[in-house]
């Protein structure tokens, strides 16, 4: 239906204000709707925090002083039905409030959920229906990076660079260049504050000693700085080093020592781990490097839901490569 895409967009909209302090959690928002006029809205706001359902319901009764019997609930994402998490399930919560009709954006990849809310509310009577396809892409794409963590147990991946007109990102020989302005400079360090890593290559450190940290912002989730180093090159006065035992932490990935290397990377590797920086070995790929495919296989991020990476020519080229 016509009306059904219209409340699940606002749905939507509203939704996104939860991004950066719900995750690992997905982006979910709800709209109560009765007479086709809107009683009763909410989101998740906060990890740990009420979901929508019980938040729309809140504002549907406490607020507006309105009841949801018989409405009808729009929300993004299926209600959950499993109490193996920090706050009450939300489909009973529905039934209890006596909702008539429950119209779902997409179903929940979580194998504790995945079809089960809707039985629920059915056996409950309540008429479930589950959007069509175009606005289920855009409920998928809402929850991206908790789809993908939950499906493949992997980070959602953003990356970023700044490019000229003429398809530059550097200037003669490799110089720095600052391509992006005030604007686009803001724009990446909300971005950073999004996500639980920000992901370089060891050459970006030798050439720029960037900060890599979310400033000028009001809230940031960044814990971490991942450095891909095979041999252990980067500078020990740079300036993620010298920050490691502060937050956001460093991690370097390198790659697993041979003979040849042994004393060297034993040596840097005493001097990194006295200033805080925490280390993690790889299988070294036929070129000696780090392994791309063992640093984006299932687990290696541990819990992160989304990470950055701001690469270089090369590490970019790779990594389009790998399609991860």
């Amino acid at each position: 239906m016509k009306n059904d895409e219209h409340y699940l967009r606002e749905a939507i909209r509203i939704a996104m204000n939860g991004r950066g302090r719900v995750e690992p959690n997905p982006m979910v928002g709800c709209v109560l709707v009765r007479d086709w006029r809107i009683i009763g809205q909410g989101y998740h706001t906060h990890f740990g925090g009420p979901h929508a359902e019980p938040t729309a319901l809140a504002d549907c009764t406490a607020r507006r002083g309105n009841s949801p019997a018989g409405a009808t609930a729009y929300v993004t994402l299926e209600p959950c039905c499993h109490t193996n998490k920090k706050t009450p399930a939300c489909a009973p919560q529905l039934i209890k409030a006596k909702i008539a009709r429950v119209v779902i954006g997409c179903l929940d990849p979580n194998p504790d959920v995945n079809g089960k809310g809707v039985a629920m509310l059915r056996d409950a009577g309540i008429v479930v229906d589950v959007a069509g396809e175009a606005i289920a892409n855009q409920c998928k794409q809402l929850i991206a990076p908790f789809i993908k963590r939950t499906t493949l147990r992997l980070p959602y991946v953003t990356m970023k660079w700044a490019e000229t007109a003429d398809g530059k990102i550097a200037g003669p020989n490799g110089a720095r260049l600052q391509i992006s302005g005030a604007y686009s400079n803001k724009c990446v360090h909300e971005l950073r504050a999004r996500c639980d890593s920000i992901l370089v290559g060891v050459n970006t450190i030798i050439s720029d000693d960037p900060q890599l940290t979310a400033r000028d912002v009001a809230n940031s989730r960044l814990r971490r700085r991942i450095i891909l180093d095979s041999s252990l090159r980067i500078p020990p006065d740079a300036v993620v080093v010298q920050t490691a035992s502060g937050m956001p932490s460093t991690q370097i990935r390198c790659a697993m020592q041979t003979q040849s290397n042994a004393h060297y990377v034993a040596r840097r590797r005493e001097i990194l781990q006295k200033a805080g920086v925490k280390m993690v070995e790889h299988a070294p790929d036929k070129f000696g490097r780090v392994s791309l495919d063992e640093v984006f296989s299932a687990g290696s991020f541990g819990d992160d839901s989304e990470i950055l990476i701001e690469p270089g020519p090369t590490l970019a080229r790779e990594l389009f490569d790998l399609n991860c």
